[in-house]
């Protein structure tokens, strides 16, 4: 029985998979995104992963930020750490976005524009600074990442954020599994 639990980089990140999954668990990885190593990550996240036992399968989502290596080429190496720490009979899907969960967001620019009552033109966010460039497009202190984020992710087409982030179609090809409002797009 299919009965996902996740592991992600912060509170905006809990919000979204809350509307997203309800009822399903959903642990902080409480590391700084920005300057901790895949190794220190991959240990914390086993030991959420042993306390999720009931979960299948278990979803990661954890920002590149600014790492030289690619979305994917993190979500390899932070699979094969998680392994080294004794994690090997779990299904576990990682989802890196590139740069973090706000270049998600843009990769709908139709949703932030109504959201925020803006006019930016679409294009590809990917590997960008996300939360700045959602600034210069929005008024910067008008931005609250965990209001304003979330209500932005259920605004967000999924198919369209598909369209335009390859890291998001990589992590997304992966959840079809899942039964959450996630998945129910046509």
């Amino acid at each position: 029985m299919i009965n996902p639990g996740f592991i992600v980089d912060g509170q905006m990140e809990q919000l979204i998979i809350n509307y997203f999954c309800p009822d399903r668990p959903v642990r902080l990885l409480d590391c700084n995104g920005k300057d901790v190593t895949l190794a220190v990550a991959a240990k914390k996240a086993a030991s959420l992963i042993r306390l999720m036992k009931r979960n299948y399968p278990i979803v990661l989502i954890f920002d590149r930020e600014k790492r030289v290596e690619t979305s994917e080429q993190i979500a390899e190496k932070l699979h094969e750490e998680i392994q080294k720490c004794g994690i090997n009979n779990v299904e576990l899907i990682i989802g890196v976005p590139d740069k973090m969960m706000e270049n998600w967001m843009l990769a709908d620019i139709n949703s932030v524009n109504s959201y925020f009552h803006t006019k930016a033109k679409q294009k590809i966010f990917e590997g960008t600074g996300g939360k700045s460039q959602l600034k210069q497009i929005i008024n910067p202190k008008n931005y609250s990442e965990t209001q304003d984020g979330p209500e932005l992710a259920k605004r967000c087409d999924i198919k369209t954020v598909v369209e335009n982030s390859k890291s998001f179609e990589s992590f997304f090809s992966k959840l079809t599994k899942l039964n959450c409002l996630l998945m129910n797009i046509e």
